[in-house]
């Protein structure tokens, strides 16, 4: 099956999984020196997902290619692929990305908040625009990703309405990645505790056995209407449970762990791309960890030319 992984970037794992896992990898990116494009099978240079020809050259890339199946990598492109899901689907080719709800309840954390509390599933203590806050806090732009603009303030200080107050936590961080169906029934997650975070991304990370954080994760993306790899951020202790933070309905950096510790995500929706039962729950490697370290990939200025053209 053909494979399109859109802002490869340096998503070389993403590429090596899907690849490990059958599939004919295409890397997509804007400009030809990113590393993933020369580990694929085949490289393509696309408009950004905000230029109004993205969305033909997308279409054209897919039919040209026999694409099945579109994996999206960066939260900056997913409004545009939400939109484009119906479309592409009528040509036979599957589109990672949720609803257009969906999306907007995951990149909005205020309203992402609001949705948990609706739905029963806990949070830091949520402070309202204007509400005088206990410090120390811990504070987010409402939409953003990465990290940015996140701190801890501790004491009184102007906060604008697009920043997200809560209450600082100081229990251990986790990512759970989650895999749903294509049709947004929930399959299988695995957890793993952020043990060293650099700019918003673990760089070192854990598979932890936690049942309780995997399974309310799993309710979580489901009562969101999910569809594929998802990664959700969340507190946890086994006095208080889980308390959600965030949810980002795509492949994270790290999520290569989970992956290689069983998960399968790439194997599982190649099989739910061909009309496969991927439902069977696989074994899961506990303990095992991630080191992330740089890796050059040295290319010349003929392959740069030659990809670009």
């Amino acid at each position: 099956m053909n494979v399109l992984i859109l802002s490869a970037a340096a998503k070389v794992q993403l590429v090596r999984a899907f690849k490990d896992a059958g599939a004919r990898v295409i890397a997509a990116d804007i400009s030809p020196d990113n590393a993933a494009l020369f580990e694929a099978d085949q490289a393509l240079i696309l408009p950004r997902s905000d230029d109004p020809a993205f969305a033909d050259a997308l279409a054209e890339a897919c039919a040209h290619h026999d694409v099945r199946l579109v994996v999206p990598t960066r939260d900056g492109e997913l409004p545009v692929l939400s939109g484009l899901k119906a479309c592409l689907a009528g040509r036979g080719v599957t589109v990672l990305a949720p609803s257009s709800e969906a999306l907007e309840t995951c990149q909005d954390k205020r309203r992402f908040a609001a949705f948990c509390a609706a739905h029963g599933f806990a949070t830091p203590r949520t402070f309202a625009p204007g509400e005088t806050p206990d410090f120390p806090v811990f504070v987010r732009p409402v939409r953003g990703a990465g990290g940015k603009g996140a701190r801890r303030v501790d004491g009184p200080e102007p906060l604008g309405d697009e920043l997200l107050v809560q209450a600082l936590e100081t229990d251990p961080e986790f990512t759970v990645d989650v895999l749903m169906d294509l049709e947004g029934r929930p399959l299988q997650a695995v957890a793993r505790r952020r043990l060293l975070v650099r700019d918003g991304e673990a760089v070192k990370s854990q598979v932890a056995d936690i049942a309780d954080l995997a399974e309310q994760a799993l309710a979580l993306c489901a009562a969101l209407a999910l569809v594929g790899h998802n990664v959700v951020q969340a507190f946890w202790s086994a006095e208080r449970g889980p308390r959600f933070i965030e949810v980002n309905p795509r492949f994270g950096g790290a999520s290569n762990l989970s992956i290689r510790a069983g998960l399968a995500s790439p194997e599982r929706l190649l099989q739910m791309a061909a009309g496969e039962d991927a439902a069977t729950r696989r074994p899961i490697a506990y303990g095992l960890t991630l080191l992330r370290y740089a890796e050059d990939r040295i290319v010349s200025e003929a392959e740069l030319a030659a990809l670009a053209r």
